[in-house]
């Protein structure tokens, strides 16, 4: 809980004080809570739970962040049930943690950007998407291997042997 807490905590600073922008398109926002959500999941015991606060985290994007009400809710509820169904199908390895990572966070970009479109709330090249997938990439797979590092015995369920 206290990752998830620290990661949502983050994200908000990078979103709201950092500003760095290329064609009006935010790029540390949202940086790492959506490709967190794997890891987050594996710490979790209660899977309810974790639905429970992907609900709310995703509200309280989208009353901080969005001018369309429920698109953060929508992905990220979304996002936790293919983590969910990918994992009972695939189990938890360090491979499958990255790729839903991954995924997570392009699909996410992809989201937003067909839904700004659709919406014609703002008009975008395809050359802005990939920019900001690219450097959303780039940041998360920082942040996904300070995480794998610091939490691969809670995650994967081993400890360190002491030695004697």
């Amino acid at each position: 809980m206290i990752y998830f807490f620290i990661t949502f905590i983050l994200d908000i600073l990078l979103g709201l004080f950092i500003s760095v922008s290329y064609q009006n398109i935010s790029i540390l926002f949202p940086c790492v809570l959506v490709g967190s959500f794997p890891v987050f999941y594996n710490l979790v015991k209660n899977k309810k739970l974790f639905f429970i606060i992907v609900i709310v985290v995703g509200l309280i994007y989208d009353m901080l962040f969005s001018d369309i009400f429920l698109v953060n809710t929508y992905y990220f509820l979304l996002f936790g049930f293919f983590i969910y169904v990918f994992y009972e199908n695939y189990g938890i390895k360090l491979l499958n943690l990255l790729i839903i990572s991954v995924l997570g966070v392009c699909f996410y970009d992809v989201f937003i950007f067909f839904i700004l479109l659709l919406t014609g709330y703002s008009i975008f090249e395809i050359s802005y998407l990939g920019y900001k997938i690219k450097n959303t990439f780039l940041i998360n797979f920082v942040y996904f291997t300070f995480s794998i590092i610091l939490l691969k015995s809670r995650i994967f369920g081993y400890k360190k042997r002491k030695k004697r």
